[in-house]
């Protein structure tokens, strides 16, 4: 049923939203994301003040109906918590515009003088991101510790929109310096700057008495055009009112994710998951339309999902030995796992070496790299149908392809797959060297890359990737130089480090100081042994 919808556009000033937010009229809905951006983005949104840029425009919501789903006490705009809203029973949501706003807020209103019968302060927040300052010589932004010695042109821009405040600030810092031409250049720079600021205009779209779907609608053909709007922000609000927060959700899952080194994967590769779990790959989904055609069946398959992505993460961990997301080598090779344990909830032994055998040939192959977006979704139907029981053929492929292992350039770039694929497989040559059947992720905290000699350049043989293992060697390396290794080359270490392509060849080389050819020797048993285990792959191998 159609709502009584109405939007009304206005432009107002910077001091008037001010004004308004002390007041207790602002509110931020449940689904929301937390405050993200970093000091650089800060600074910059002032710069673009400064210069008169604009900086887009608002968009507030007021709900139709108004429910308690909406509201989560613990979300902050910036480092104040409202905590006595002016407007209830019908609150004025922040829909759009909550990163700006609460850098507004968080910088401009006085920490020590604001209103707090509406609002509270988080002053471990305020001090990590909003103690902002403009500087008078230099005339630039920039954030200032606490208790750092500041110098009497440093000045907190919450002093500068107040007169009486700026006036005591003045003639404690500013007017104290000898030089009368320095104060006069201040005053005047402090004047524009104030003047700039407070009277700074922001245009607001207001959509009131509106449903979270028409919210949400608007929302998205106004700004679809422009920048990006995150999925999963308009996941969090179709099933806010369910009692689903993928918000929360995610934020558990990351945490979780921590043992595995993976909490600081990007979400929206988490959330590609959980759109791929619908049969397609995630460019083939429309959310919004599945939500709406049913939204309880669509939080079902989510939460089965965050389940499996957390599943293949640490099967990526133990088995493979992906201890951290930037080892992954393409984020579809997650999609794809996740997928196998969405259908296979228990893999057997021989399912769990299927998708390892999987996974190798995908990163050898260039598999995801080569294929445009019309073949990976063949691929993604074809994966998904064989462990339906509907085809015979794990890996998708025409008559024409031939799968070839691109060659292994020298250079240090995690993000390139085959530069991923080579130090993977150093890792689990090394785990199956010292004989561990799996990781265990209380007992691996990750990878270490180290050089055999500092003098030397950082080549694949002068390089050891190393896993950092309780209990086994790790102590024996992190007690040393980290920056050289070439103890391990001494003939008292014989055969103990042949999970590092270590060989008593090398030992006597190094004993006759011949350090290039140590360097050489490694190189080449390297790319001897990765060329054996690629082509077992059925992959042509690239010298």
């Amino acid at each position: 049923m159609k709502t009584s919808l109405k939007i009304d556009t206005r432009v107002r000033s910077l001091r008037s939203y001010l004004d308004e937010f002390e007041k207790g009229a602002f509110q931020v809905p449940s689904f929301q994301r937390d405050f993200l951006w970093d000091i650089e983005s800060i600074t910059k949104l002032f710069d673009s003040i400064k210069n008169r840029y604009p900086i887009g425009s608002i968009q507030f919501w007021q709900p139709s109906e108004f429910g308690e789903t909406w509201i989560d006490n613990d979300v902050k705009i910036g480092p104040y918590k409202i905590i006595k809203p002016s407007n209830e029973p019908k609150p004025i949501f922040i829909l759009d515009g909550l990163q700006r706003l609460s850098t507004l807020f968080g910088c401009l209103i006085n920490p020590k003088k604001y209103n707090n019968d509406r609002l509270q302060i988080d002053e471990e927040t305020y001090n990590e991101k909003f103690r902002i300052y403009y500087n008078l010589e230099e005339q630039i932004f920039e954030f200032i510790r606490k208790n750092k010695q500041l110098k009497p042109h440093q000045v907190p821009l919450y002093i500068l929109i107040n007169t009486s405040d700026f006036r005591k600030f003045a003639r404690e810092n500013i007017e104290r310096i000898e030089d009368e031409d320095k104060i006069e250049l201040y005053l005047d720079r402090a004047d524009e700057i104030s003047k700039i600021i407070t009277e700074y205009e922001i245009a607001s779209v207001d959509i009131l008495n509106a449903s979270v779907e028409e919210a949400v609608e608007i929302f998205w053909r106004v700004n679809k055009e422009g920048i990006k709007i995150s999925k999963d922000w308009i996941v969090n609000a179709l099933t806010n009112e369910s009692n689903f927060k993928l918000k929360d959700e995610m934020d558990i899952l990351l945490n979780n994710l921590k043992k595995y080194n993976f909490d600081e994967i990007n979400r929206d590769i988490l959330f590609n998951c959980i759109q791929s779990s619908f049969g397609k790959l995630s460019f083939d989904v429309d959310v919004v339309s599945l939500i709406k055609e049913d939204r309880l069946k669509f939080i079902e398959t989510t939460k089965k999902t965050i389940q499996s992505i957390e599943k293949a993460v640490k099967f990526l961990f133990e088995e493979l030995c992906v201890v951290s997301h930037k080892l992954l080598p393409s984020n579809w090779q997650l999609i794809f796992t996740v997928e196998f344990f969405n259908i296979i909830e228990n893999p057997t032994p021989e399912q769990k070496e299927e998708i390892k055998n999987w996974f190798w040939f995908t990163i050898y192959s260039n598999y995801f790299t080569v294929f445009n977006p019309s073949k990976r979704s063949k691929a993604f139907s074809q994966f998904r149908n064989y462990y339906l029981g509907y085809e015979t053929e794990l890996i998708y492929k025409e008559e024409q392809d031939e799968f070839i292992s691109p060659k292994l350039k020298n250079n240090s770039n995690l993000g390139s797959v085959r530069y991923c694929a080579n130090i993977l497989f150093q890792l689990n040559y090394y785990k199956n060297q010292i004989s561990i059947d799996r990781l265990d992720s209380f007992s691996c905290l990750g990878y270490s890359k180290y050089k055999f000699f500092s003098s030397e350049k950082e080549t694949l043989g002068n390089s050891i990737y190393h896993l950092e293992i309780i209990d086994f060697d790790k102590i024996l390396i992190l007690n040393r130089n980290e920056n050289d290794l070439r103890y391990m080359l001494s003939l008292e270490h014989s055969n103990q480090f042949k999970g590092l392509f270590i060989t008593n060849e090398m030992h006597n080389e190094y004993a006759e100081g011949n350090i290039k050819k140590v360097i050489n020797l490694r190189n080449s048993l390297i790319l001897d042994e990765e060329k054996k285990f690629v082509e077992k792959l059925n992959i042509i191998y690239d010298l």
